[in-house]
């Protein structure tokens, strides 16, 4: 029984680990395309 529960409270606290992991990646990647694009779009209007 205390198995079980251990592994329950495991689960509890990894599920909003893993949430707020990935939507940090995606907000990182998001970030970094931005000034990507932010870059290649001043290099082609100064040309």
């Amino acid at each position: 029984m205390f198995e079980l529960l251990k592994s329950m409270g495991f689960a509890l606290i990894m599920v909003p680990v893993v949430m707020v992991a990935i939507l940090a990646l995606i907000y990182g990647l998001g970030g970094l395309f931005n000034i990507i694009s932010r870059n290649e779009t001043k290099g082609s209007i100064e040309q």
